[in-house]
């Protein structure tokens, strides 16, 4: 891409997520509640959201309404609807305690980070998927892992994000060696687990040669990995997020065309991550891709909802989960469209 290709991205890439930003604003309460807040927990990762994209009145106004009762004293969310069953609930805590930290309420920001301490198993260093039990055949899953490790970046916990990385190495380490386009994301205490039970076989496994998958972990891992990779000089955290994200680039088709399906999200999140470490990469391609998939995907006001083969009719509860989330990884590839266009000023 040209300085003038890079340009126009710029400028398109802006207004889809300026147009989110306007939606999320909408949906928000003048005292900081936001939309089916008393239906379910959709808003963990909002003032992350809007902090990275220049809303942090609105942010700490959600973080101020949160904390009037919907945080525990213990740095988790509040029994009821706000913590709901606990089910991969370290996902959204990591999301509440980046925006705290954006925003700089470091206090909350350091309170949630110690309740994701006492979640995360000392021995493994994984995030389990639910409230932990019996630490040794506790489930935990990557995306929920590598969400915590890169808040743990972001607020100076190194013993939580090397236990993190730790857990990231094994299960990178531990695939089967005939695994070929399949990605396995969750481990049962020590060991990797290749064979889920059915109500977790689409979360376990990723087949990337198969439509509408969960496309998204190796994305997700890549951003946690570049961040430790930078915070800890690690090369090797940055080679493993290349690799990983090799899934997707060689992966089907559909991942990007099928219209029904945002699975592939995280993956412009991830490659952004990489092209701002590894300028020497062939990044840009993908991302300038995301971005063009990201505007495509987008609603005629401004919102983002989830895959349709999943979520038929969505809720604004529902597109505020992905509105948040999206804005937030469109920011990403402004970013990194902004940093590929300074270095051609070099």
């Amino acid at each position: 891409m040209d300085v003038a290709a890079i340009d126009a991205a710029i400028h398109r890439v802006r207004a889809a997520r300026d147009r989110g930003v306007s939606w999320l604003l909408d949906h928000i309460a003048p005292d900081g509640t936001p939309v089916g807040a008393d239906q379910r927990n959709g808003w963990g990762r909002l003032p992350w959201a809007l902090a990275v994209c220049g809303e942090c009145e609105a942010a700490v106004r959600v973080i101020a309404w949160a904390e009037r009762g919907q945080m525990a004293a213990d740095g988790n969310f509040a029994p009821g609807v706000a913590f709901g069953s606990g089910r991969f609930g370290t996902y959204p805590l990591a999301h509440f305690a980046i925006g705290a930290w954006l925003t700089e309420r470091f206090d909350i920001s350091l309170r949630v980070m110690d309740a994701l301490r006492q979640w995360q198993d000392p021995a493994t260093g994984g995030c389990p998927i639910a409230p932990p039990a019996d630490r040794a055949t506790d489930l935990c899953d990557l995306l929920s892992t590598a969400q915590v490790g890169l808040a743990a970046v972001i607020t100076g916990q190194d013993d939580i994000a090397d236990q993190c990385w730790g857990w990231v190495t094994d299960l990178v380490g531990q695939q089967p060696a005939d695994a070929g386009a399949c990605f396995y994301t969750f481990r049962r205490g020590a060991d990797l687990l290749v064979e889920p039970d059915k109500s977790l076989e689409w979360l376990a496994l990723t087949d990337f040669s198969k439509p509408r998958q969960t496309f998204y972990t190796p994305g997700m891992a890549a951003v946690f990995l570049c961040a430790y990779a930078s915070r800890q000089r690690e090369p090797a955290a940055l080679r493993m997020a290349a690799d990983l994200l090799r899934f997707n680039v060689e992966g089907c088709a559909e991942q990007f065309a099928d219209t029904a399906s945002v699975q592939v999200c995280k993956f412009g999140w991830g490659v952004s991550a990489v092209l701002a470490a590894d300028p020497d990469g062939d990044w840009l391609p993908h991302v300038a891709r995301m971005g063009d998939w990201f505007i495509s995907n987008q609603r005629d006001d401004g919102a983002w909802a989830p895959s349709s083969f999943l979520v038929s009719e969505p809720s604004d509860i529902d597109k505020l989960v992905k509105t948040a989330e999206h804005v937030m990884e469109v920011n990403a590839i402004l970013a990194a469209l902004g940093t590929a266009r300074g270095r051609m000023e070099k």
